[in-house]
């Protein structure tokens, strides 16, 4: 594994730890509306509050039907959010790594290699 590999596995895991410290607590039954994000319960309060009888019956069960798809896109959001560099590794590092496998580019030689310091054979 490459040095920028393993910088790039570090970075990967530390964002994930970060960014599941950040989403988790408000990921359960969070759903954005307009900029800012409200609980499923607030946002069925909102639109379906001043209703009475069987018109808030109604109500409570289309607009919280959905909620709930709102907040199923709302995860699936946060989800990608949190997985993006894992997702960047497997679309970028692999196949270039998979390229060179299969087409036998080796580095050239480096100061640790023996051919490195002897002078050109004539």
């Amino acid at each position: 594994m490459s040095t920028a590999a393993r910088y790039f596995a570090l970075f990967a895991a530390l964002w994930i730890v970060a960014m599941t410290w950040r989403i988790y607590p408000q990921f359960r039954d969070s759903l954005r509306v307009e900029g800012r994000v409200v609980s499923l319960d607030d946002y069925v309060e909102d639109a379906c509050g001043e209703r009475v009888g069987p018109l808030a019956t109604s109500c409570r069960a289309t607009v919280g039907e959905r909620g709930r798809a709102l907040v199923i896109a709302e995860q699936a959001k946060s989800l990608l959010l949190v997985e993006a560099p894992l997702i960047l590794y497997v679309v970028i590092y692999l196949p270039y790594r998979l390229a060179r496998r299969a087409f036998g580019v080796s580095r050239p030689p480096g100061p640790s290699s023996p051919s490195a310091g002897a002078p050109p054979r004539r």
